[in-house]
């Protein structure tokens, strides 16, 4: 009996509908209680470490402690674990704007975004055990030398150069077994890559397959690697679901954490408030926008700025909150002519594609759709060019996580209708932007989202850094390598740039002008989810980690990039988690030393 192709998508939706459901309730039914709570009867204790926010660097920073330190420590977070749908690749757009996600937007943007609603970019972060580690792409970045000693030449920071640097990157690497990298013959769209890479010997460009943090076809970030690990160890307590609101300081010269007031809903979602006294060290964890936010909501910032929020000061640090950089990606549509095979509906709903997952973790389920970067690190307009083999775009999924107007996001996406187009999206962006954002507050309270505004493309450098990269990413396209691919760009007919392109010559030559391309990314631009800086290293705290003027706080999470780091950056604040632990056990071996 014959049986059509729209029958067999639609068997497969079902199918697939019916397991998630399955899945859902299956990991409803096994979720097993996160162990270690503090007790209500405890919270009057006092602990030696206290960690605010369990994402990468929090959990990393757990790890050690709880294995190596003889103090007590509790770890605090806003949210609970995460769903057993987060560990599936594939699905993790799907946790944005959900229950684990802060669902962050920015404030209009004045540079970019014109082609979003409100001019407003989503900024997704993650809310619970492992943090954004568990909300991310799972890209791994071995890091690149030269970031580190920028750090050094251009912050005086001597402490911090690749040279010191090398051994914590490669401590912070999973294993082998815990990672995937896309193979050679993954697929056509991977091939021409791979082609590419002969044919362009003589660039600067580097060529990498991706390589994620999965294990067996699912999500292995930091919980797994190291937090869940430790999670039974006696001198560890955990606090889910608890927002901590103000850090207490003493009113001595030189303050210090004295304890810190948590916030807990119950179940009437009535507020109960109680302090945790701070016995050795207070460490900030709780990422590039909470960690200014909980400082500032505390009265460590501008003292000028704190008065007009009605904050008393505790410490006057100007730079609290600024120095906000990010990524900023322009993405292009690239249609092919051959069967890639590239992820689209058909290719999702087929029963083939949930089948090799179960059996193997492979297959589209298996991973994210990055196949591989291409980079050039050479000069201050360094750029990066991202191969997302996606052919067809789901409208409502992506414009709800993008916040893209609808003109726009069909402008982007001209074939987002058809459910079997194959072909990628190429992704270009500039690895070392120049413009710098800030985070503040409308009003003191943690639970109101702080302000943020990464002020993407203030800088004109950033422009032609993406002018350049958009370029490169066409010279890779129209390759001889990608020949075989049949590939068509899609160049975006946006109304508000009509005056600029794209004109009939530029699907042929594709050399449009720089105005429509700068044209493009001021309306189509999104961030990349990579920010960092703003309690950066040298102006906020010191050399090691610890925050400026006051005895026993340390930040630990991406706040502390003083620049951006040139790929993804979730493996290198795993490295400095893994160093400021060091510190910190070095500081406590010291003091029993001492005390003998």
């Amino acid at each position: 009996m014959f049986i059509s192709s729209a029958e067999i998508l639609v068997f497969g939706g079902i199918f697939l509908g019916l397991l998630s459901v399955i899945v859902v309730l299956v990991g409803a039914l096994l979720k097993n209680p996160i162990p270690n709570v503090l007790a209500p009867e405890e919270r009057h204790l006092s602990f030696d470490y206290i960690i605010v926010g369990a994402g990468t660097g929090g959990s990393t920073l757990t790890s050690l402690l709880a294995k190596h330190s003889n103090g007590s420590v509790l770890l605090i977070e806003a949210g609970g674990p995460f769903g057993l749908l987060s560990r599936i690749p594939l699905l993790t757009t799907f946790q944005q704007k959900g229950i684990n996600d802060w669902s962050f937007l920015s404030v209009p943007q004045s540079h970019s975004s014109k082609g979003l609603v409100d001019r407003k970019q989503c900024l997704p972060r993650g809310k619970g055990l492992g943090g954004s580690a568990n909300l991310n792409y799972m890209l791994h970045f071995d890091g690149h030398a030269p970031d580190f000693d920028s750090w050094r030449d251009l912050h005086n920071l001597s402490d911090w150069s690749w040279a010191q640097m090398r051994s914590f990157m490669e401590a912070a690497k999973a294993r082998p077994s815990d990672m995937l990298e896309i193979p050679r013959g993954y697929s056509k769209l991977t091939e021409a890559l791979e082609e590419a890479q002969a044919q362009f010997s003589h660039k600067d460009w580097v060529f990498r397959r991706s390589r994620y943090n999965i294990r067996n076809g699912l999500r292995h970030s930091v919980q797994q690697q190291f937090l869940n690990v430790v999670l039974k160890r006696p001198n560890l307590r955990l606090l889910p679901e608890a927002l901590v609101k103000r850090v207490q300081f003493s009113a001595t010269a030189v303050p210090h954490a004295t304890s810190i007031l948590v916030g807990i809903k119950d179940e009437d979602n009535k507020e109960q408030e109680f302090t945790i006294e701070v016995g050795r060290e207070l460490i900030l964890c709780a990422g590039a926008y909470q960690t200014p936010q909980l400082l500032i909501a505390s009265g460590i910032g501008d003292s000028a700025t704190l008065k007009k929020l009605g904050i008393s000061v505790k410490h006057h640090l100007p730079e609290v909150g600024q120095n906000l950089h990010d990524h900023f990606n322009m993405p292009l549509f690239v249609s092919i002519g051959v069967s890639g095979p590239t992820l689209n509906q058909n290719t999702l709903l087929h029963p083939m594609t949930l089948i090799n997952f179960l059996s193997s973790g492979s297959g589209a389920l298996g991973n994210f759709g990055v196949v591989g970067n291409v980079a050039s690190y050479e000069g201050p307009d360094a750029f990066g060019i991202t191969v997302f083999g996606a052919g067809a775009i789901d409208e409502s999924a992506l414009m709800s996580i993008s916040n893209f107007k609808g003109p726009a996001f069909r402008a982007l996406f001209p074939r987002y209708y058809n459910s079997s187009q194959e072909g990628f999206v190429v992704i270009s962006s500039c690895l070392q932007p120049q413009s710098r954002g800030s985070v503040g507050l409308l009003n003191p309270h943690m639970r109101r989202n702080p302000l943020i505004d990464p002020n993407y493309l203030s800088r004109d450098e950033d422009v032609a850094c993406t002018i350049k990269a958009i370029r490169s990413a066409v010279k890779l396209v129209t390759s001889s390598s990608f020949a075989p691919l049949h590939p068509r760009i899609h160049w975006p007919k946006l109304q508000e740039c009509s005056n600029f392109g794209p004109f009939e010559r530029d699907f042929f030559e594709h050399h449009p002008s720089d105005h429509y391309l700068e044209c493009l990314m001021r309306h189509i631009g999104l961030g990349s989810h990579h920010p960092g800086g703003t309690c950066a290293l040298g102006s906020v705290v010191d050399s090691q980690l610890r925050l400026r003027g006051v005895d026993n706080v340390r930040v630990v999470d991406a706040s502390v990039l003083p620049r951006p780091i040139s790929g993804n950056p979730n493996t290198a604040i795993v490295a400095i988690a893994l160093r400021a632990a060091s510190w910190i056990l070095k500081s406590e071996l010291n003091a029993g030393t001492d005390a003998k």
